[in-house]
């Protein structure tokens, strides 16, 4: 794992000050490896004093480890080979078909894992609880992504936790009883995302997870549990699966009371309309 990686999985753990350094290392890996501690402190707009605290904080001996292993992920990268998908440059017979099948197969394997009882008190949740979160970073974020569009095509006070800003932890002091945490908890790499979750818990929100893995840390946090795809899957093939699952959930909620979201859905859809209608007004 390199120093981005790990920094991107204690972000949640730095102080304000040391999360702007954070960021920047992770988006200026060459200015972290040609200049003094000192020197990236103005840049960021901190203390140098700061920047050694991120660095003591990343467990490292000071900045000049910092820029060691800064060094060694740049250097990787250069030597890292650049191979050509094999579907791009070999032709491939019913290619649609194989890939469709995978997909296939691991819904079904995700159809057989799914608990009903769980999935009942899920939906009942998503729809009773009056504030709904998601969180999901990385490989899981197309996931999130389509959970928070979806949701909020059907109901208001749904809002997505976001990774690459500096108040994670204000992002989530609105949290109570009547609010329902849903995790997509997809790739390795949960310590932040695991931090969070501790923390709704803290605030007696409910949390659901969706997970790739029967033995994800998650468990320990998660009111509800799905697992998705097997063990078999390629990562792809578990997003699908996601998707397909989370498609489910949203129509259980839907189920719960059609007509009322069905009028929400109206509803949005004449704003957008008056909006496109001012936009275009606007225009000529």
């Amino acid at each position: 794992m390199g120093i981005c990686d790990d920094i991107k999985k204690r972000f949640i753990r730095l102080s304000r000050g040391q999360r702007k350094v954070a960021q920047f290392v992770i988006d200026n890996p060459n200015i972290i490896a040609t200049h003094i501690a000192s020197d990236v402190g103005k840049l960021i707009g901190v203390s140098e004093s700061t920047v050694i605290r991120f660095c003591y904080a990343m467990e490292l001996s000071g900045f000049c480890e910092l820029q060691e292993k800064v060094k060694e992920d740049l250097m990787e990268k250069k030597e890292s080979p650049i191979y050509d998908h094999p579907l791009l440059t070999k032709k491939h017979e019913h290619l649609v078909s194989e890939v469709m099948n995978r997909d296939i197969t691991s819904i079904l394997s995700t159809i057989q894992q799914v608990d009903e009882d769980k999935f009942e008190q899920a939906i009942k949740w998503m729809h009773e609880m009056k504030f709904l979160y998601v969180l999901g970073f990385r490989q899981s974020s197309p996931s999130a992504n389509f959970l928070t569009s979806t949701l909020s095509s059907y109901r208001k006070h749904v809002k997505q936790i976001q990774h690459d800003v500096e108040n994670i932890v204000q992002q989530i002091s609105g949290m109570d009883d009547q609010s329902l945490l849903i995790v997509i908890a997809l790739d390795t790499v949960l310590e932040d995302v695991l931090t969070i979750t501790k923390l709704s818990k803290n605030k007696n929100a409910k949390v659901i997870a969706i997970t790739s893995s029967n033995l994800s840390p998650i468990r320990d946090y998660a009111d509800v549990i799905f697992t998705v795809g097997g063990h078999k899957h390629s990562s792809t093939e578990v997003i699908t699966a996601s998707h397909s699952l989370i498609h489910a959930l949203i129509e259980g909620m839907v189920a719960q009371n059609k007509k009322q979201y069905t009028s929400f859905q109206k509803s949005n859809a004449q704003i957008e309309s008056n909006f496109l209608f001012l936009d275009k007004a606007q225009n000529i």
